[in-house]
């Protein structure tokens, strides 16, 4: 029989045998099958430590870098704190007497003008913007640009010829540029991407950090080249402010060149629909409100309401000169495609601000006389009449016809 501390050193060795190897919580184990025998792969995680020292574009995420995160809170932080005070001021406000208010009025004039028009600005744009940088952060890594090409307006793949841009390496291929049109920017980044901002002020994005999918949505910030950490995180999509990269389609519908545009069932039908829907509503809508508002002031014997029948009167008198116009407008375009075939074009539709602008033949044409916009991804139209005077554009099919006119002012120089 064994004696005791024998029995005690045995039990010790089977047990360091048998019990359950300790896994520290930062390994990662990975199996994997192959030929039928197991594959064990040991993967140590990387820590947050780690993630701030490997700096961007080490393949961590950006929302792991506590130097991003911190930005993150400081910018949530400072529209929190103002709506808060604002709120706060609001509940004193409403519960002191008149001669405390009295004393106080050039604060209410204050809080007055950030409540009407910073307040719905955190409310509306950056805490929505803060919430979309964080979901983007969380699921891509930074990459930095030192120095980048950037610009407001000009650049020969965006759609809008007014938006900023920048130009950074491709993640993907780092030999190729990769144009990042951002459209409207606040006025910060405005003032510091233009050639003519002052060098202080450019400085201040020598260093561009961009997170996100190419093409689709991305995230940037901003600091000097001797800085570690981003500044004014700014989410924008991409998808929109783009030109497409393969322009060319052959399998777009051409017309028929024997028969005026007008014959084309489709055209047909839709100046039929507005025209009879404009004529209604010019012979049934306005007289309908006339009758009411003489019957209500004849049935007001007060003439309390004397008033509002005349305001609404100068309004009709106003609106209903602009409703014959349109049918008029309408009648002409008919006219043009009566008088002209339709005849399919390459071009290129851009925006200048709210306007659009539609490149044909190095021709510049806008909407006239109404603000309408065409499929900014159309690459071909259909066209009818002399570009020269008023002409009429359609998406392949005909379905839209939009008059449309020279531009003046990018063709007085021609």
């Amino acid at each position: 029989m064994p004696r005791q501390g024998e029995f005690t050193a045995c039990a010790v060795r089977h047990a360091e045998r048998t019990k359950t190897p300790r896994i520290s919580s930062s390994l990662h184990i990975a199996r994997g099958e192959r030929n039928g025998d197991a594959q064990v792969t040991d993967q140590v995680a990387v820590g947050e430590g780690d993630f701030a020292g490997s700096g961007p574009g080490a393949g961590a995420v950006a929302w792991a870098d506590p130097a991003t995160r911190r930005a993150w809170w400081r910018q949530v932080g400072r529209g929190l704190l103002l709506i808060a005070c604002c709120a706060a001021w609001w509940i004193w406000y409403s519960g002191v007497g008149i001669p405390v208010r009295e004393r106080v009025v050039w604060l209410n004039v204050v809080f007055l003008l950030l409540t009407g028009f910073r307040v719905p600005v955190e409310l509306l744009g950056e805490l929505p913007n803060a919430y979309r940088v964080r979901r983007v952060l969380r699921a891509h890594p930074w990459h930095l640009a030192e120095n980048p090409r950037r610009g407001v307006g000009g650049h020969s793949k965006a759609k809008d010829a007014h938006s900023a841009w920048f130009e950074v390496p491709d993640p993907a291929a780092p030999e190729r540029r990769l144009p990042l049109v951002l459209g409207s920017v606040p006025m910060w980044w405005r003032g510091r991407m233009s050639p003519t901002a002052r060098p202080d002020r450019r400085a201040q994005i020598a260093r561009l950090w961009y997170s996100g999918t190419p093409g689709d949505q991305m995230v940037i910030a901003a600091s000097r080249a001797d800085e570690k950490a981003p500044h004014r995180l700014r989410h924008r999509y991409l998808r929109y402010g783009t030109m497409p990269e393969n322009p060319a389609r052959p399998d777009v519908e051409a017309p028929d060149p024997s028969l005026d545009a007008l014959s084309h069932p489709p055209t047909r039908r839709t100046l039929r629909r507005r025209l009879f829907i404009r004529i209604a509503l010019l012979s049934v809508l306005w007289p309908a409100l006339l009758a009411v508002q003489i019957a209500e002031v004849v049935a007001d014997q007060d003439h309390d309401k004397i008033g509002v029948f005349v305001v609404a009167l100068m309004l009709e008198v106003m609106v209903l000169p602009f409703h014959i116009y349109v049918i008029v407008a309408t009648r002409r375009m008919a006219r043009t495609l009566a008088a002209h075939p339709w005849r399919l074009v390459d071009s290129e539709v851009r925006l200048r601000g709210r306007q659009q602008v539609i490149t044909v033949d190095g021709r510049i044409l806008t909407p006239s006389p109404f603000r309408v916009y065409v499929d900014s991804t159309a690459t071909r139209l259909w066209m009818a009449g002399d570009p020269h005077t008023r002409c009429v554009v359609s998406v392949p099919g005909g379905a839209r016809p939009i008059g449309v006119a020279m531009s003046t002012k990018d063709n007085r120089t021609r």
